[in-house]
């Protein structure tokens, strides 16, 4: 009869590093975007015991944000740059269809009942953190004189507006892959070439991406392609790229929060070396006692420079066995 007793669970030791791409909270050290109410978004490395400035949206502490979920959305609501998690005040404004319109509305200052210094002084107390800016925003609501007879989509403008002058709301959102393109995209579209996110979708789906394989990549869009197919592969795998110069210019890889696992599948080469009669740099190995006669900074550096060659050696060799599969 045929052995079915229970398979072996091997337990996996999964460090930190591991997972910090993973893990559901920020942490401290890591690359965050940072959306503003105005729909701008910043990225931020959230050192501790710093101060984050987003212009006039306000100052907040780092430490603050740490250990604190992606996705919500915060306020600072003092001077001291304190946050606390808001809901989106115009969803509920936002009601049901109505047959309203603005043809009668009159749109002056005569409407609102709330005098400008009463206003001043709810601000104050905003910053005092005695009120929050939501309440703020329904009193401005209750005292509009016109409000009950815009229609729905006016009075979500109106919230809107009011929601960007008197929040200082932000949200922190996970940089991945997809949000690091956008980000780029928009902000800095030379840096990768015009390359838009469903462009770089099919180019991983047609280059057969996926985890335990062997790709190889000559990526001129600083690091988007190589880091793209980094986070589909999951850290499974391996990348070869190829790059012009001494040192690869990936410098988008160091936005993406990848642990140290991913980065170990990541295998760069000069152009200059692809050529297989090309030889490998020299190394001259230091004997045991010469390494001993070395100070402690030198032999650091020694070690150091040594590291770096097995890498570069390493590299070559993966790209010279070739069987790539993408």
């Amino acid at each position: 009869m045929a052995d079915i007793s229970a398979p072996t669970v091997v337990p996996v030791t999964t460090t930190q590093d591991d997972i910090t791409e993973e893990f559901p909270h920020i942490q401290k050290l890591q690359n965050v975007l940072i959306q503003m109410p105005s729909g701008n978004i910043k990225m931020v490395n959230l050192k501790p015991n710093t101060q984050v400035t987003l212009g006039k949206f306000g100052t907040f502490q780092a430490n603050n944000l740490i250990d604190q979920p992606f996705g919500v959305s915060y306020e600072i609501y003092d001077d001291k740059g304190s946050i606390r998690p808001v809901r989106n005040f115009s969803l509920s404004i936002v009601g049901k269809e109505t047959t309203a319109n603005n043809q009668t509305i009159v749109d002056d200052t005569s409407v609102q009942k709330l005098t400008h210094e009463e206003v001043e002084k709810l601000k104050e107390e905003g910053l005092k953190g005695n009120m929050d800016a939501e309440e703020i925003i329904k009193k401005m609501v209750a005292s509009h004189a016109e409000f009950d007879k815009k229609t729905e989509f006016s009075k979500a403008k109106y919230i809107l507006r009011k929601k960007k002058k008197f929040m200082k709301v932000f949200t922190p959102i996970r940089p991945t892959m997809y949000n690091i393109a956008q980000y780029f995209f928009n902000k800095n579209p030379d840096k990768i070439k015009n390359l838009r996110i469903d462009t770089l979708s099919q180019l991983l789906g047609l280059a057969n991406v996926r985890s335990n394989g062997k790709l190889l990549v000559v990526d001129d869009t600083q690091g988007l392609i190589v880091a793209a197919a980094a986070e589909r592969m999951g850290g499974y795998g391996t990348i070869v790229g190829l790059h012009e110069g001494l040192n690869h210019n990936y410098d988008i890889l160091r936005y993406m929060n990848f642990s140290k696992h991913v980065l170990s599948t990541i295998h760069t080469v000069p152009l200059s070396k692809v050529d297989p009669q090309v030889p490998d740099d020299p190394w001259e190995e230091l004997t045991e006692e010469e390494f001993n006669s070395k100070s402690i900074d030198e032999q650091k550096g020694y070690m150091r420079r040594k590291k770096m060659h097995e890498t570069k050696t390493k590299s070559r060799q993966l790209l010279l066995e070739g069987g790539f599969d993408g």
